[in-house]
């Protein structure tokens, strides 16, 4: 028997699906770069006998969870297979925003011959949260551009909650569908032993794209049902570029947990 929980739909009736001027934005991108958006720091793909490196995008519409959970990924240079690139631009977290940032950004690095670079993969990460409508017209565009359209229903919660459980959450829906979103992370808080930690989630990856696979479902838009995420897709995209360091990083952490509980020193 079907969960009921997947009977949710989130939608918006205040906002109907129009067209959009991001039609308009792709006919006249070219050439027409706004200067909202400054061209990332020049990538070199590695030379000689290392491994060359896979240049990802990672455009977000939310500022603080998504860059704490790459920013393991984000900080120096341990990561040897991948550069990452992340961006959430606070003037444009929706998702026509996002789309006009990712068209900026690939004609900018289409139209530069300096140093021949360009990313090999662009992904956008977005909630369902209010923008439902928005995100079933920008799909076909993102698909159209060879953008990779992530999202989370009803919050990139959701995805975090995986890494820890591999049922539907019980939480209570709340009668408002517009609190959702915020009262699933206060709650997801409280659920976790010791609370959520978003900046040491990646290391549980495996497990996570395990969990929320299984949990997967689309409606009839191709939008993820509510506690459903694609964040899998991106992330079994990415585990192949960070299993070594990933494991080391899991070594390291039982490593010290160990000497901790036998007082251990150094």
């Amino acid at each position: 028997m079907q969960n009921p929980l997947r009977t949710y739909t989130k939608t918006n009736p205040e906002r109907e699906i129009k067209p959009s001027a991001i039609g308009k934005r792709m006919e006249t991108v070219e050439g027409s770069h706004s200067g909202d958006i400054s061209t990332p720091v020049r990538y070199q793909k590695g030379e000689g006998k290392q491994l060359p490196k896979s240049f990802w995008i990672i455009i977000s519409g939310g500022e603080k969870r998504e860059r704490t959970y790459f920013n393991i990924l984000l900080k120096g240079d341990s990561f040897k297979k991948i550069k990452l690139d992340f961006i959430a631009d606070k003037n444009r977290l929706n998702p026509d925003g996002m789309l006009e940032t990712a068209i900026e950004l690939k004609e900018r690095f289409t139209s530069s011959a300096a140093d021949n670079v360009e990313p090999d993969r662009f992904y956008m990460i977005s909630d369902v949260d209010h923008f439902y409508n928005d995100l079933v017209r920008i799909a076909p565009i993102c698909e159209a551009e060879n953008f990779n359209l992530i999202i989370s229903n009803s919050c990139f919660e959701v995805w975090l909650y995986y890494a820890y459980f591999n049922v539907i959450p019980a939480f209570p829906i709340p009668t408002n569908y517009l609190k959702i979103s915020w009262k699933f992370k206060g709650w997801l808080h409280g659920v976790v032993p010791g609370g959520v930690q978003t900046n040491k989630a990646i290391l549980n990856i495996r497990q996570n794209i395990s969990n929320a696979k299984v949990q997967f479902e689309l409606d009839d838009n191709n939008i993820p049902k509510l506690f459903s995420t694609s964040m899998y897709k991106l992330a079994e995209d990415l585990l192949p570029f960070i299993d070594m360091e990933i494991n080391q990083m899991i070594e390291v952490l039982k490593e010290n947990e160990r000497k901790g509980k036998q007082g251990i020193k150094g």
